[in-house]
Order: C-alpha cells, then sequence, then structure tokens
C-alpha cells in the first residue's frame, strides 16, 4: 500500500513537470514569435469563461440601465437628458385626454378617503330633521362645485362621456365625407382592439396584486382595512400557497370578463373592487359600435335625432351606463358640425380649431352651461333630498331611475363635455397645461395602480381613525392623514408612470400587431 501511494504521488509529480515544461516551452516559443496570437496555447475551456463572464458583466449592466430608466419617471428623463423637443402638435381631442387625466385624479382621491370621511353628504343635509334639525355638515369642502375635488361617481360618468366622443370622432368624420371603406375598417380595428386595451392591463395589474399578497404586504395592512368606519373596500385575501392564490386569480378573471352580464356592477371583482367600470366600459363600447353601424349611412340631421330617442329610451330603462356613450356621440358630431361645416373640407381641414371668433351671446351661453354642469356634477351621493340646492332636482328623477345619484351627474358631464369644446381657455389652454395632459397621458395606468398602492403602502402610513374625536384631535388626525396622502399620492403617480411604459404601452403595441396578423394574413 505504502509503494502504491508512492507510485501515484510519483506519477502526480512527473505529470506536473511535464505539464511545466510544455508551458515553459509554449511560453518560450511565444517571446520568440512577437506575431504569435495572447490567446495562443489558452484552450477554450480557459477562453470561453472569461468571454461569458465579460458578456455576463455587460448583460448585467445593461439591464440595470434599463431599470434604471424604467424606475425614473417620464417626466425627470427628460430633464436627465437635457430633451428640448418640441411636443408634437395638439390634436383637436387633445382637451378630453386632459378632462380624463383629471377625473381618474379625482377617483383616485375619493378612493383614498371614503373609508375615513364621510365625502357622500353635501353642504347643509339634514339627515334627521325630527332629532337633529340643524345640519352638521357645514364644512366648506361640502360646498357645490368645491366637492368635485373628491367625488368619485360625477368623474366616472365624465369618463363615460368622453369614451363615448374618442370612440365616435373619427367614423362620424368618415360617416360624414362618405367614406365607406374606410369606415369599415376603422369600425372593425376598434371592436377587435377595444377588449385587449381594457383587459389587458387589468390582468397584469390585478396579477401584481396577488404576487403583493404572496408577499404579505396585504396581509399586513388587514388590521387597517377592518377598522374603517365609512366605507370598507374589498381587501385582497391572502392565499396559504402561491397555486392558490394563482387559481383563485384565474377564477376571479372569468369573472371579470363576464361581459355577457348587464348588471351595473358585473365583473367586480375582489382583487380590486374599482376595475367595475372596465366590463362596464367594454359592453357599452360594443353596444356603441353596434349603434354607428346602425346609423352610419343617415343624414346627419337624422342621425342626432336616433341619438336622441335611444337616449331617452336608455334613460327610461334605468341605463345610466350607455346614455353618456350616446351624448359622448352626439356632442362629437355636434363638435364636427361646428368645427368643419362644409362636408367638402373634411379631410384637409379636420384638425382645425374651433372658430376665432365667437359672438358674445354665444359666449355667455357656453359658460353659463359649464357652470350649470359644475353644480350638476356635485349632485350629492346621498340624502339629496334633504340637501339645500338640490331638492327640487331629486324630485324630477324618473322615479325609475334605480341609481339616483347619477342622473344628473350624467347630464353635467355631457353638458361639461360639450360647453369645454366650445370654450378656448378650457380647449385650448387649461385641459393642454402640460401638468394636466401629463395625467391625461398616464390616466388609465393611475386608475388601474391606485387600488394597489393604496391597500398596502397607503394603509401602512395612514393613521388610523381616532377612537375618541374631539375637534384637537380631529384636527391633528386630519393634518396627520394629509402629510401621509402626499406621500401616497407621489407613489401613484410614480407606479403609474412606471406602468405606462412597462405594460399598458406594451398592451397596445401588441393589440395593433395582433390585428395586423388576423387583418393582413
Amino acid at each position: 500500500m505504502s509503494s502504491s501511494r508512492t507510485g501515484s504521488s510519483r506519477t502526480s509529480s512527473d505529470g506536473s513537470e511535464v505539464e511545466l515544461l510544455k508551458e515553459k516551452h509554449d511560453f518560450d516559443h511565444n517571446a520568440q514569435n512577437p506575431n504569435a496570437s495572447p490567446w495562443m496555447g489558452i484552450g477554450p475551456s480557459r477562453q470561453i469563461p472569461k468571454v461569458t463572464l465579460c458578456l455576463s458583466v455587460k448583460f448585467l449592466i445593461k439591464l440595470a440601465g434599463q431599470l434604471f430608466n424604467l424606475l425614473i419617471p417620464s417626466f425627470l428623463q427628460r430633464r436627465i437628458h437635457n430633451d428640448q423637443a418640441k411636443p408634437d402638435k395638439v390634436a383637436p381631442t387633445a382637451f378630453l385626454d386632459g378632462m380624463r387625466g383629471l377625473a381618474a385624479f379625482v377617483v383616485f382621491i375619493c378612493h383614498l378617503t371614503y373609508g375615513t370621511f364621510d365625502i357622500a353628504h353635501a353642504w347643509g343635509a339634514v339627515t334627521d330633521p325630527e332629532h337633529q334639525p340643524i345640519s352638521v355638515f357645514r364644512e366648506y369642502l361640502r360646498l357645490p362645485i368645491v366637492r368635485l375635488l373628491y367625488s368619485g361617481p360625477p368623474m366616472v360618468a365624465i369618463f363615460f362621456v368622453i369614451s363615448g366622443y374618442a370612440l365616435s370622432y373619427k367614423p362620424l368624420k368618415q360617416m360624414r365625407s362618405q367614406q365607406q371603406d374606410q369606415l369599415m375598417t376603422t369600425m372593425t380595428s376598434s371592436i377587435f382592439r377595444r377588449g385587449l386595451r381594457l383587459f389587458l392591463p387589468c390582468f397584469a395589474s390585478t396579477f401584481l396584486v396577488i404576487c403583493l399578497a404572496q408577499l404579505n404586504l396585504y396581509k399586513l395592512t388587514e388590521g387597517f382595512s377592518n377598522q374603517m368606519r365609512m366605507i370598507r373596500e374589498s381587501h385582497c385575501y391572502t392565499q396559504p400557497t402561491p397555486w392558490l392564490q394563482f387559481t383563485d386569480y384565474l377564477v376571479q378573471l372569468l369573472i371579470f370578463v363576464d361581459v355577457f352580464n348587464w348588471n351595473i356592477f358585473a365583473g367586480s371583482i375582489e382583487l380590486d373592487r374599482h376595475l367595475w367600470t372596465i366590463p362596464v366600459e367594454f359592453r357599452c363600447s360594443m353596444a356603441l359600435f353596434l349603434t354607428q353601424m346602425m346609423v352610419a349611412r343617415m343624414s346627419s340631421r337624422l342621425r342626432l335625432s336616433t341619438l336622441a330617442a335611444l337616449l331617452v329610451w336608455g334613460t327610461s330603462w334605468d341605463r345610466w351606463d350607455m346614455c353618456p356613450f350616446w351624448a359622448g356621440m352626439v356632442i362629437a358630431e355636434l363638435d364636427i358640425i361646428w368645427t368643419v361645416p362644409k362636408v367638402s373640407e373634411l379631410p384637409s381641414v379636420a384638425n382645425s380649431p374651433p372658430p376665432a371668433k365667437t359672438r358674445l351671446s354665444s359666449k355667455i351661453l357656453y359658460w353659463s352651461t359649464f357652470c350649470v354642469s359644475l353644480f350638476l356634477l356635485s349632485f350629492p351621493d346621498i340624502d339629496a333630498h334633504v340637501t339645500p340646492g338640490y331638492l327640487t332636482l331629486t324630485s324630477l328623477i324618473p322615479v325609475n331611475f334605480t341609481q339616483k345619484h347619477r342622473f344628473w351627474p350624467n347630464i353635467g358631464a355631457a353638458m361639461i363635455v360639450w360647453s369645454s369644446s366650445r370654450l378656448g381657455f378650457w380647449r385650448n389652454k387649461a385641459f393642454c397645461w402640460s401638468p394636466i395632459q401629463y395625467l391625461g397621458k398616464i390616466s388609465f395606468p393611475l386608475y388601474l395602480m391606485h387600488g394597489p398602492v393604496i391597500h398596502t403602502l397607503g394603509y401602512m402610513i395612514l393613521p388610523r381613525t381616532p377612537e375618541v374625536e374631539t375637534p384637537e384631535i380631529m384636527r391633528r388626525f386630519e393634518f396627520e392623514f394629509l402629510k401621509s396622502s402626499i406621500i401616497v399620492v407621489l407613489a401613484v403617480i410614480w407606479s403609474a408612470d412606471v406602468f405606462l411604459r412597462a405594460v399598458d404601452t406594451p398592451c397596445v403595441n401588441f393589440a395593433r400587431k395582433l390585428e395586423k396578423v388576423f387583418f393582413t394574413g
């Protein structure tokens, strides 16, 4: 055994000497031959790891740079790169983007506050006239118009009117110019892409919710959710395992895409209750496209008359969700007539701004309509029948209209979109201001992301409702709530900006590519 070990050691030693001599010979040979490759003598087993390591480092650096750019808000990226490029020419419907952005932000503020504060009652409401004849709702923030800073339901009506306008604008121009082939292409494209545009980003945002749930962020904030004293939203349930969480996610998605159920809140899911408007938007969009095909060959006057009849019919059947879409289509038709009076001029001046000179009487009409629309949009969510200023309006709501708090805001939404399209201050300045346009750009991601951020970060840092509500305690509580809300607002805007570039825009591009595959072969 001793000799065996010695022999083995010797053999190893001899082998090592041979290798050393071979390496020395190669080294001397390379020294004598200056043209020899520096990699000569290095086998593949030594070269590949070094190259692979370099490639891996470069890939990681590139990936880190892309991730860094993704996480930096787009408006800061322009400053970092000193991008002074002039913005593109403002589209004739750009003001709608600004309105949509403001509406989305107000909905976010509504959802941030309505679990802690009573924001449903308007100023002066007397909820118990027998025992308390004097209203306790005397805060200035409850006044008409002022309460639009945080009131969500009227913003939903504005969303739907804007959607009706935006989805009808191009088809109506083609109808008026008798471009039947182009109209068919537009309609098939809109119908094909609408579901992908609405649902794909929602699939991503709700998948993010279940990931956050599996990280126990929803479980961590469950206690805060349960102590809400006003509106208590559904809080995503954390399943024991990722697989159970994923299967529950799939079940909820099936509920979410049930587009055949026309109940008002059909499609509402526990993962994010705020998304109940998305199935509604899809169903009403499909009905709007059907309406457009029906009236495509009518004259403008007959088309408007038909839409007016549909509005009356829809209201009588309690379709508050469909009526704003039809109203948006009416406004789009009127806007095209107003900006482009002659059919023959449509192809060349479709993007021309509204007439520069407007008669004083018309300006008074438009501004009056705008102000009245703000008052109607301020209609209280509850107890309007005991709220000063809205008693008569409440009595005028049709008896069969179940969502009574949506009747007048629907009308107000149509009025504000119409009057804004006529007033240059709102159409060309206020709603086209860069910060407002930025909100419009991120409006859909903001709508999708504010729920997850509120239910995780928001519930972690927002103060709990005090058990004893003295004036001093409430003032301190409201100040703490305001400070925490600023952080939540910044987090929502940042997450919406990232979601826009990481998910929303790729979804739009994917829908376009898929359309080309299906329609061009």
